[in-house]
Parts: C-alpha cells; sequence; structure tokens
C-alpha cells in the first residue's frame, strides 16, 4: 500500500512539474527573443509567444504588438551594441511569472539589473510584460531587500483591504504619504492626476458614479525591493451603472512606497480603451 501511495505522490510531482515547464516555455522564448541580434529572425520569434494585443512597459517604452516590442529591442541594440544579457530564477504565481536579470558590457562590467514581471494567458503565449530598472546597480543586503519586501507587501496588502473589502479611508489615510501621487489613465471618465489622499477620496467617489464592482480574483504580488516598488495583479468583475452590462478585467497597479507609506499608484487596465468605453455606454 505504501507503495501505491509513493508511485501516486511521484505521478502528482511530475504532473506539477510538466504543467510549470509549460508556464516557463513563452518565458523562455522571451529570453531568447532578447538574445537574437537579428530583427527579422527576432520578429517571428516574438510572433509565435506574442499576441497584437501583449502588452510591453518598461521605463523607457509603453507599446502594443509584435512589431513594436521588436523595436523596442532594435531600439536597445543601437544603444548598447556589445550588451550581454543573463537572468535569474523564475517564481511561478498561477499565471505569472517574475525574475530578475542583469546586463554586462563587453568587458563584462555591470552596466544594469532589474526586474521583469510577465503574465501569461494559459495558451503558451505572453500577455504583458512590465519591466523595472535599477540603472544604479546598487544592491542592498539579500536580508535587508526581504525585510523591505514584507513589509512593502503588508501596506499594500491593507490598501487593498480598505478600499475593496472594508472601505475603511481613515485607516487608508495612514498608509498614503502626504502628496501621494495617483495617476488615471487620461481616457477614463475619471481620469488624471491626483495630489493628495483628499483628492484621491473624491477620484473614488467619481469612479464609483460610473460602476460597481467585486474582487473576481485575489491579489498576486510581486516586488522591486530595490526601488520601493510593488505591482499587484487582480480581475474584477464590474458592472457599469449607465448600462447595466457586466465586464471581467485583469488589472495590475503600480505602487512607488517610502519609509513604510505609498507615495504613488498608477494602475494598468488590461484594455484602457475597450474599458472606457464600457463604463460610457448606454443601454
Amino acid at each position: 500500500m505504501k507503495k501505491i501511495y509513493f508511485i501516486c505522490f511521484l505521478f502528482v510531482l511530475n504532473n506539477l512539474v510538466a504543467q510549470k515547464k509549460d508556464k516557463l516555455y513563452p518565458i523562455s522564448v522571451y529570453e531568447k527573443v532578447w538574445q537574437e541580434r537579428n530583427s527579422d529572425t527576432r520578429l517571428k520569434l516574438i510572433k509565435t509567444i506574442w499576441l497584437e494585443d501583449s502588452t510591453f512597459e518598461d521605463p523607457s517604452a509603453s507599446i502594443k504588438g509584435s512589431s513594436a516590442f521588436n523595436n523596442v529591442i532594435n531600439e536597445f541594440y543601437k544603444k548598447n551594441p556589445n550588451a550581454v544579457l543573463t537572468s535569474g530564477p523564475k517564481v511561478v504565481k498561477d499565471n505569472y511569472v517574475s525574475w530578475d536579470w542583469k546586463i554586462f558590457d563587453a568587458n563584462n562590467k555591470l552596466i544594469m539589473t532589474g526586474r521583469d514581471f510577465a503574465r501569461l494567458n494559459g495558451k503558451g503565449q505572453v500577455a504583458k510584460i512590465i519591466g523595472f530598472w535599477n540603472s544604479e546597480v546598487v544592491q542592498p543586503e539579500v536580508d535587508t531587500l526581504k525585510n523591505l519586501e514584507a513589509d512593502n507587501f503588508k501596506v499594500v496588502a491593507q490598501y487593498f483591504e480598505c478600499l475593496f473589502k472594508t472601505r475603511d479611508f481613515t485607516k487608508m489615510a495612514t498608509l498614503i504619504e502626504d502628496g501621494a501621487i495617483y495617476n488615471q489613465a487620461e481616457g477614463l471618465p475619471y481620469g488624471g492626476t491626483y495630489v493628495g489622499f483628499n483628492e484621491w477620496t473624491k477620484m473614488y467617489a467619481k469612479s464609483a458614479e460610473f460602476f460597481e464592482l467585486q474582487i473576481e480574483k485575489e491579489p498576486v504580488y510581486f516586488s522591486d525591493a530595490t526601488k520601493n516598488e510593488v505591482i499587484i495583479y487582480f480581475t474584477i468583475n464590474c458592472k457599469a451603472k449607465k448600462s447595466g452590462k457586466n465586464l471581467l478585467m485583469p488589472i495590475s497597479e503600480h505602487f512607488d512606497l517610502k519609509n513604510g507609506k505609498i507615495t504613488a499608484i498608477r494602475p494598468f487596465y488590461f484594455d484602457t480603451k475597450q474599458f472606457a468605453e464600457f463604463l460610457k455606454s448606454r443601454k
């Protein structure tokens, strides 16, 4: 009997390992894309894992589609013709993957480090990549980074709880730094830049005029503790008040933090144009 249990355990373990490898396949291709110097060859490779509504965002670019992504890499190699890219172990959570990377010059001198976050579509393709840079290449001690990451996660988790579950704005105010900035996409009916928590609450009230929402899936958390940044991915089930229609929309929110408080938030909707049209539509 113990032998049967052991065989079953191995079977389950092998399935889990196979599933993880399947999820990592588009990431392995993505990394090959960055290693490929020939533009035409690279574009063909990109199209095997990239859709026309797949997006890429980092400090230098915010683009959608295969050709646009290929151009980003072309520009990178124009500026860094001898760059050598390496990457670290992958962290897999549901359909999300994160990993650290480094860029060296021809003399093996470290010139940049960073971290990428990928959302996969479950069909062997990349839906979204968000990249962070640390151009100063100053790496604090590992233990310090882990503690900072844990503290930042707690702050963001409390914010999420206050906003979407308890509606406790009094507690939320204690998490927000004075003069903190909230950037909503300009195409939304409540879009714009809001400075300070009082302005934030006005934005929340204005957005509530257009929709009601429920959290369809709890957030997945990632961070770049070297720059006090946290990203959460989650899905909302949104009901437009004007039309009564419902829409499921994946969202990522980017948080900047300092000394245990949130200094900035920028949400990224999976399709901002579609979401804006959905909110404005009528019966």
